[in-house]
């Protein structure tokens, strides 16, 4: 968030730097400042060409880092179940009581947690330009034909693997509004 607030100040740094210009263009009323015009132009949207992709940068920077807390978040709550799932089996051993029923729930949460991790770290992955070997489940760039890891084979992705990883990343963005929805709804 604070290099997006920069950028804002380098925008407004550059407009302050033209309305000076053109303070200075007008005083000199019936001078033509020749070159000098041509510079201070290039210069002016140099500089707003490089606050724009700055402004870019910052903002991948900021969803990559929302992403990424959302699997660490995601990875906590599996941690939790699965302590969880160990607590209910350890009772359920030593005092011989049927518990059954809340261990498949809590199987069927740790599950589902899993998957939605699976396509929050497809998304990352997707936004870094990688893909996960099949065999070793290693990153890897998209464009390798081999695994850095493991050697396998890699298929080059088609149309349809674009298509696919299309509704990846809208699984994986629904699943992040979900967990911020969630993680507000606890909040209050």
């Amino acid at each position: 968030m604070i290099i997006v607030d920069n950028s804002v100040i380098i925008l407004n740094i550059i407009k302050v730097f033209t309305d000076k210009i053109n303070v200075y263009r007008y005083r000199k009323a019936g001078i033509i400042m020749g070159k000098f015009d041509g510079i201070f132009d290039d210069m002016v949207v140099n500089a707003k060409a490089a606050a724009s992709a700055v402004s870019k940068k910052a903002s991948e920077v900021y969803d990559s880092s929302k992403h990424k807390i959302t699997a660490s978040e995601i990875r906590n709550d599996i941690n939790s179940k699965l302590r969880d799932l160990g607590a209910i089996t350890y009772k359920a051993q030593t005092q011989n009581v049927d518990m059954s029923e809340q261990i498949a729930e809590t199987v069927e949460q740790i599950t589902e947690l899993k998957d939605n991790l699976a396509a929050v770290n497809e998304h990352i992955a997707a936004a870094k330009n990688q893909r996960k070997c099949p065999n070793c489940d290693a990153s890897v760039p998209k464009n390798s034909l081999f695994c850095n890891i493991c050697g396998a084979k890699l298929e080059l992705e088609d149309a349809d693997g674009a298509e696919a990883s299309a509704d990846e990343a809208d699984a994986a963005e629904d699943v992040i509004e979900n967990t911020q929805a969630q993680e507000d709804t606890q909040a209050e």
